[in-house]
């Protein structure tokens, strides 16, 4: 069964640790789940989070809609595990670091009118927890913006461990962004 925006909401409310004050709220369009008004940090840029998975274009066109609503920066990040892995996604996986900039710059053109790919800030962190590299990066920013998940979300699994290990520990506001009926879990 398809999970629902509502739904998403709900599991990242129960995800919160106690006496937060975080409070969770859709996005307005009702296409990502926001977490607000637990963070200090005041940047002026919006973080999109970029994967090699098939939900990198909904995560930056969302950041991009994001970065122009509030008149920011866009700055497409990339963590650089240094794993090995099979690909499961839509664009290269960076098996080394200078392949990440090509995993960012495919990812960016794919999703945004070449002239905002162009301006869009792009930075590769290397570390092998992806959710401590953000987290670090959060402090920079005023939105960090998240897919629920790498692979298909359901159900019993609406959030992957990335995001689990970001709900209410970022030093920004979070806007989880749900994958499109076509990348859901059935």
């Amino acid at each position: 069964m398809n999970v629902r925006i509502e739904e998403l909401a709900a599991a990242i409310r129960d995800h919160l640790p106690g006496n937060t004050p975080w409070r969770v709220r859709l996005s307005a369009g009702h296409d990502a789940v926001e977490l607000v008004g637990g963070a200090s940090s005041t940047g002026d840029v919006v973080g999109a989070a970029v994967t090699d998975d098939a939900h990198a274009g909904e995560v930056l066109t969302q950041a991009w809609y994001r970065s122009c609503h509030r008149d920011a920066k866009l700055r497409a990040v990339h963590v650089w595990t240094g794993r090995r892995a099979e690909s499961t996604g839509v664009h290269s996986r960076p098996d080394r670091p200078h392949a990440a900039d090509l995993l960012l710059s495919e990812a960016l053109y794919d999703a945004l009118p070449p002239d905002e790919a162009d301006a869009t800030e792009r930075e590769i962190l290397h570390d092998r927890d992806p959710a401590k590299a953000l987290r670090a990066l959060s402090h920079d920013l005023g939105l960090l913006v998240v897919a629920a998940a790498s692979g298909p979300v359901t159900q019993a699994r609406p959030f992957g461990a990335t995001v689990a290990a970001l709900i209410g520990h970022t030093a920004c506001p979070l806007a989880v962004v749900l994958p499109s009926r076509s990348h859901r879990g059935s």
